[in-house]
Parts: structure tokens; C-alpha cells; sequence
């Protein structure tokens, strides 16, 4: 290049080439794999011709600048999009690669159009010091692959222009130059006169103008090129409703009064940069654990990062919510968060996801290491400035599995040596033994522990528990005297002090007995005087323990209008049926669901929910899962203390019983059947169908009844035998089920069913000596059969 017209020639002609390529991609929807990220050829080229574009229409190549210079890149990259390459991994590589270089040629043009405009300084010749180099990079970059090109076709078939590393490489300098020419650029008008001041800030500002408006470009671009993660992060199962402020669950936090030492603990261990990388608040049912634990989530979500302290993910276990109640989503559950936070993450993460995409079916250990370790091991942030993550993981005690329980303890650990991010984990639970055998098994150094009821002093917690009822009885005060049943209006002081103190003294130290006489008094159907008295004057009040004073005056009142001994037995048996079903159930179901799968009206059951507001969540609608308030009184209806009562849950008949419902809904008219979504022909991929087609032929009653039969037959311990209900289900359905299972995208938690199956079956033969259910997995390929012994 010799001339102004060698450099406007050279870039006609790269401009021709860009375009000659995207008119050939443009008929092709080619595809490639390129550093972990799926490329269309088609738009590489498309982003390419449009660097281009923006260049010429920036004005005149030569206006103020070197054309023998400016010209280069130009030159390099029109012999590279020349070229005649047909190898997969060269066009790729050939692609991003000049998408790269001509963003940075369009950043160096500004650079250069803004140093012939500069006065001669020493300042000036150090911003033309720093342009250089960085043009240099780009030059060298091209050189290389300018040289592979000049070499024979044998020889260029065998090498690719540049790698994925070379690539990343690249990239990563021109960065870092970059930032170098832009802190030079600011440096320009610092020995200047004030006339010369004044316009050369007039320059550098248009500079900084153009700059960002090609990064804004280069970012959406690099958007575009991301689609691919986004979408394989889409595909992240995770468990619905785990994480902080998921719709549907409690968002009651810690009255601003209340827990006040507690929680300062808590947010100066968060903010220490020395601190611990594991807290666990330990204890028992109804202290408030929950409560705290969103406390500190919505604390986390609410900075502002001038302490360094983020939420980074959270998880609320909860026994009886689907995969809340397991940990086979958790590590899954908490990446989706993370990638939400960590910058590039979602890459690193996508990346393991390609490479294996069926580990969300793996071991946790597998799981924890591929989804968590080596993805944040990759990230490389900046520790000055960038926040501290907090995880925040709640009632563990209440996953499923003990094994599991101790191996995420065990795995979280194992985080703490990471030197890219700073990730500290806010865990709560139970004093439950796996949890506490799981932490004497790590480091002591790695966790810092408060059991709850001994950090607090007895006369804080009955300070608390006084304030939390002050502050409900003055709203169930309040919204009672919006619009009083009789026309006589509670008192201002109601309900007095005595009375507050009394109750106090009832629920020291459980703060779900507080919560819950205040949701039972404050019943918009019901005066609140008369539901104080119950609680207040209930036989055996100071007597009994504090769940049965609590959850007894509830249930007491179910009954006490029906005078009739017919009636009542006709009650009881309604209500261990169904709120013997909800407390039973492995996933909460709404009205409508829950009447499909015990096959009763939805009006029966809306009929005897409608008492129980203080003890479960009652959505307004038919479609919302029914939900218990609190563990403690699904374990106080299925105690052995309850089971001579009338409203006593068998826990086991009750498991057996849905297990009957849940064949009896797969079995019955409108049932499992061979293709069951009547797809077009046999074969279809399950991307392809449509979730609509899905969820209109598997009702959620129905899908319920898929997942969760076996886990009925384990928790009602039934004795599988020739001919039962289950021998003949698994005769005539067995694939039919698999089949449904597959269109919920639950195949592998239904092989996982199998192997329960199986295990139960086992127990079954040996003592019988009839039915069996067997098994193989010879060569990755599961098929199962029956056996008659």
C-alpha cells in the first residue's frame, strides 16, 4: 500500500469479499462448535460486513491519517476473506477472528483520527506509543494467519488460521492495550495552555463518544453470539419455589425490632473478608430459622455492593415440595442464580453443559464439580471491588436423603479453597445428627456455628415474641374495625397486656406458635375475641406441649358446630382424607389437582380447607398449590400422640391410599395409553413438542400420579405380590409410563423410580417367593421385564 487510493482500493475490495462470503452463508445455515459457543457462519458474516459498513460511513479513509497505515488491516484481512477454505474448523476460526480484529481496527481508527488532531507533547507521543502497540497486536495477529495462507493448500488444510486459544488470547491483550491507550488518551491535555486544553477535551470527548458507541455494538454482538449459552442455560432444570422470593412462598421477614443481634452477627460475618466461608444457625422446629434466613437473603439482594456483600443464590428446602424436598436440583438451582450474577459464568457453565448434558443426572459430587468448582475456577475477577456472594441455604434438614445432606456439606467445603470468587454460605437446619456428623467431617476452620436458642438470651426472645404479637394484634385490630361483625369495635388496648404476656409465655421459645395464634384469631370469617378465647381458655393450656396447645384449638373447632355424632365421624374422615393427603403428599397440588387425584368435588375439599388459614396456605384460586404453613404441623398430625384422636393422619394408610388413587388415575378411562400425546409419528424428539400439546393431555393431578406412585408404595410400605394392583399396572403400562415420563423431560428420575421399585420388589420376593421385577443396564441400555417365580 503506497497511496491514499492503495488504501481506499484495499478496502473496497475487503468490503467485496466480506460480502461475497455472506451471500454464500446467507443460503447456509452452517453450524460449528468454537470455544464452548455454537457459531452460525451465516451471522459471523453478516457481523463482519457490518464492521465494514461502519467504517466506510465513518467518511474519508484518509481524512487526517496515515493512509499507508490505516490501510493495512485492511490488506491482511481482504487476503484472508479471499481465501478459498472449505475445512470446518478455518472457516470458524477465520470468522470470529476477523470479527475481533475489525472491532478493534474501527476503535484504532478513532484512536489515529484523534492523534492527528493533538498538538506535539511528550503526552501525545506516549498516546502514540500506546496506539501503536496496540496496532501492532492486531497486525501480528493478522500476520499469522496471513502466513498460513501463503503457504500450500496440503499445508494450510492441516492448520487451522488460529485457535480458539489464539483467539480468547488476542482478544484478552487488546484489551488490556486498549485500556492503556484510553488512560493515555485522558493524559493529553494535562501540559497543554488552556486554549489547547479547551479543544483537545472537545476532541477526546467525541473520542470517548465513538468508543462507546462501539462497544455498544461490539456488546450486542457479543449478545448475539451468546444466544447459544442462554439457551443451553434455559435447559438448567431447577427446583421451582427454592429460591428467595419465589412467587407463591412466604415473604415474612424478621420484624425491624426483633432478632437485632442475631442478625448483626450474621451480616458482620458476611462482611468480613476474613471471615469463615460457612455459618450455620442451627435450631429447633419453630424458632425462626426460615424467617431469619430471608431476612438475611433480602439484606444481601438489598446492597448496594458499598460493603462488597451480594446475594448470590439462594435454596429453601422444604420436605413435601417436590424437588424442594431433594437435593437432585440444588447444585442446578443454585448455578442458575449464579450465572446471574458472576460475570461470565454462563459461559464456563455452558460449556460443561456441552461437553456433558446429561450431568444434571449425576452424582451431586459430579454435579457440585462440573456446575460449580470448575466453572467459577475459570472466572477470574477482580477481588478489589467485586462483592462477596452470599449463598443462603435453608432447613437442610429437611432434604430427603441423609447421605445427601452430608455430601452437600461436604462438597460446599471444598469451595472455600477458590481464589477467583469469594462465595460464603448462610446455611440453617435442624440440630439433626447427619447434619452435625457432616460438619465435624470438614475443616473447623471452614465453618463458623450458633445454635439459636443458646445465642439468645430467654428474656430477648420473649422481648421479640412480645413485639411480633403487639404488631399483629394491632393489624388484626385494625382491619376488624374497618368493617366489625356486630358493629362493636375492639378495644384500642385489645387485646390488653396480660393477655399478650400470657401468650408470650405460651410460645417462648417457638415463634411459629406466636405466628400461628395470630393467623388463627385473625380469621376474617370469625370474631376475634371468641378465637382468643378458645386459644386462651382451651383444656389443658400450661399442660400440654406447646404444639399440641398450639395446633389442638384449631383443630377443636372443626367440629364444634356439628351436633350430630354422624356428621362429625363423616368430618373426621373428610379431613384425614384430604388434609391427610396434603401433609402426605410428595408435591403440593391445588384444589382442582388434588380433586382429580382423590376423584371427590372440589367443593368438598374447599369446604373443609376453609377452617385451616392458620395453619395452611389457602389460595383464593383452584389452580394454586394448597401449601402447609409450617413443618411442624404436618409432623403434629402424623405423630403417635394423635393416632387415637379423631383428626390423628395414619401416616402409612394415608400413603397407601394415594398410591391406589395414583394407579386408578393412570389406569382409568383417559389414562396411560400408547402415544399418549397422539404425535404425528412415533419417534418425535421431545424439543419438538410443543409444552402446550404436553400440559393439555398430563394434567398436573395426572403428572403427579406418574411421578410420585412408587414413592407411595415405599413410604406405605406395601408388600408387592402376584396380581396386585401394582403387578397388573406394570403389566399393562409400564412403557406407556416411561413414555409419559419422557414427555415430562423425567426419564432419568423414573429409572431412579425403577431401581426403588426394584429394591422393594426384592423385599417382597424374599419373603413371599413370588413376583419379580428385574432389571438390567448392560451397555447403557435399560429394559425391564417381569419374571414369575
Amino acid at each position: 500500500l503506497h497511496s491514499t487510493s492503495d488504501a481506499n482500493l484495499a478496502l473496497e475490495e475487503t468490503l467485496a469479499a466480506a460480502k461475497e462470503k455472506q451471500e454464500f452463508y446467507n443460503t447456509k445455515r452452517w453450524t460449528y462448535t468454537f470455544a464452548g459457543r455454537t457459531v452460525v457462519l451465516k451471522e459471523e458474516a453478516d457481523k463482519v460486513v457490518g464492521w465494514l459498513n461502519r467504517f466506510t460511513a465513518i467518511g474519508d479513509v484518509v481524512a487526517n491519517v496515515d493512509p499507508v497505515h490505516i490501510g493495512l488491516p485492511w490488506a491482511g484481512i481482504r487476503l484472508l476473506l479471499q481465501a478459498a477454505v472449505s475445512e470446518a474448523n478455518q472457516i470458524t476460526s477465520l470468522l470470529v477472528g476477523c470479527e475481533i480484529a475489525l472491532y478493534m481496527a474501527n476503535r484504532l481508527r478513532a484512536y489515529i483520527d484523534f492523534l492527528y488532531r493533538l498538538p506535539v507533547t511528550l503526552t501525545r507521543t506516549n498516546f502514540e506509543t500506546a496506539v501503536t502497540e496496540l496496532y501492532a497486536h492486531v497486525l501480528r495477529f493478522l500476520a499469522r494467519a496471513i502466513r498460513i495462507y501463503q503457504t500450500s493448500t496440503t499445508h494450510r488444510a492441516l492448520h487451522t488460521f488460529w485457535t480458539d486459544s489464539d483467539v480468547a488470547s488476542f482478544e484478552k491483550v487488546c484489551k488490556e492495550l486498549g485500556v492503556r491507550v484510553d488512560i493515555e488518551a485522558s493524559n493529553c491535555d494535562r501540559t497543554l495552555s488552556a486554549q489547547d486544553r479547551e479543544r483537545v477535551g472537545s476532541l477526546n470527548q467525541y473520542l470517548q463518544e465513538v468508543l462507546e458507541e462501539l462497544k455498544k455494538s461490539h456488546r450486542l454482538q457479543q449478545s448475539l453470539d451468546r444466544l447459544e449459552t442462554k439457551i443451553d442455560l434455559d435447559k438448567l432444570p431447577y427446583a421451582k419455589g427454592a429460591m428467595y422470593n419465589s412467587y407463591g412462598d412466604d415473604y415474612i421477614t424478621c420484624h425491624p425490632a426483633t432478632r437485632a443481634d442475631v442478625l448483626q452477627s450474621i451480616y458482620d460475618w458476611a462482611q468480613d473478608p476474613l471471615g469463615r466461608s460457612i455459618f450455620w444457625m442451627s435450631g429447633g422446629a419453630g424458632t425462626g430459622k426460615s424467617t431469619i434466613s430471608r431476612t438475611v437473603a433480602e439484606w444481601a439482594a438489598g446492597q448496594s455492593h458499598p460493603i462488597g456483600v451480594d446475594l448470590g443464590a439462594s435454596f429453601f428446602f422444604k420436605r413435601g415440595e417436590g424437588d424442594r424436598g431433594s437435593a437432585s436440583r440444588f447444585f442446578p438451582t443454585i448455578t442458575r442464580e449464579l450465572v446471574l450474577k458472576v460475570p461470565r459464568l454462563d459461559t464456563f457453565v455452558a460449556e460443561r453443559i456441552t461437553q456433558d448434558p446429561s450431568i444434571f443426572d449425576k452424582a451431586l459430587g459430579e454435579q457440585s464439580d462440573k456446575l460449580i468448582y470448575q466453572p467459577l475456577h475459570q472466572v477470574a475477577l477482580t477481588t478489589v471491588g467485586s462483592p462477596t456472594f452470599i449463598v443462603v441455604v435453608d432447613a437442610l434438614d429437611e432434604c430427603d436423603r441423609e447421605n445427601d445432606v452430608k455430601a452437600i456439606i461436604d462438597l460446599w467445603s471444598r469451595l472455600a479453597h477458590l481464589t477467583t470468587v469469594r462465595l460464603k454460605l448462610f446455611l440453617t437446619s435442624r440440630p439433626e445428627l447427619p447434619i452435625q456428623l457432616g460438619f465435624k467431617s470438614i475443616s473447623a476452620t471452614v465453618h463458623q456455628d450458633m445454635v439459636l436458642q443458646d445465642a439468645v438470651p430467654q428474656a430477648t426472645i420473649q422481648h421479640d415474641i412480645l413485639v411480633f404479637l403487639g404488631d399483629a394484634f394491632e393489624k388484626i385490630r385494625n382491619s376488624y374495625n374497618l368493617d366489625p361483625l356486630s358493629g362493636t369495635l375492639l378495644d384500642r388496648d385489645w387485646p390488653g397486656t396480660r393477655t399478650l404476656e400470657a401468650l408470650v409465655d405460651m410460645a417462648v421459645p417457638l415463634f411459629i406458635v406466636a405466628a400461628t395464634v395470630c393467623r388463627f384469631v385473625g380469621d376474617s370469617d370469625w370474631n376475634p375475641r371468641e378465637r382468643l378465647s378458645t386459644v386462651l381458655h382451651f383444656p389443658g393450656i400450661g399442660k400440654l406441649e406447646q404444639m399440641a396447645q398450639t395446633y389442638l384449638p384449631v383443630l377443636n373447632q372443626l367440629s364444634a358446630r356439628s351436633k350430630n355424632l354422624h356428621d362429625k365421624n363423616k368430618l373426621y374422615e373428610e379431613f384425614r382424607i384430604i388434609v391427610g393427603s396434603i401433609v402426605s403428599l410428595a408435591e403440593p397440588l391445588s384444589i382442582q389437582s388434588l380433586a382429580v387425584l382423590l376423584n371427590t368435588s372440589p367443593d368438598t375439599i374447599a369446604l373443609r380447607l376453609r377452617p385451616l388459614h392458620s395453619v395452611l396456605r389457602i389460595p383464593s384460586d383452584s389452580v394454586t398449590p394448597i401449601r402447609t404453613l409450617h413443618l411442624s404441623f404436618n409432623e403434629f398430625l402424623l405423630s403417635d400422640q394423635l393416632q387415637l384422636e379423631p383428626f390423628g393422619v395414619d401416616g402409612q394408610a394415608t400413603h397407601r391410599m394415594l398410591l391406589s388413587k395414583c394407579l386408578q388415575l393412570l389406569s382409568g378411562h383417559g389414562g396411560l395409553q400408547e402415544n399418549l400425546c397422539k404425535l404425528e409419528y412415533p419417534g418425535k424428539l421431545r424439543r419438538e413438542i410443543d409444552q402446550a400439546t404436553i400440559n393439555d393431555r398430563l394434567s398436573a393431578g395426572f403428572q403427579y400420579a406418574c411421578r410420585y406412585w412408587i414413592q407411595h408404595v415405599e413410604r406405605g410400605k406395601v408388600e408387592i405380590h402376584d396380581q396386585d394392583d401394582v403387578h397388573v399396572f406394570l403389566q399393562e403400562h409400564f412403557l406407556h409410563w416411561l413414555e409419559a415420563m419422557s414427555l415430562m423431560n423425567r426419564l432419568a428420575e423414573g429409572i431412579e423410580q425403577i431401581r426403588v421399585l426394584q429394591s422393594l420388589v426384592a423385599v417382597s420376593y424374599r419373603r413371599t417367593g413370588t413376583f419379580r421385577l428385574r432389571i438390567d443396564d448392560d451397555d447403557d441400555v435399560l429394559y425391564a421385564y417381569l419374571a414369575y417365580g
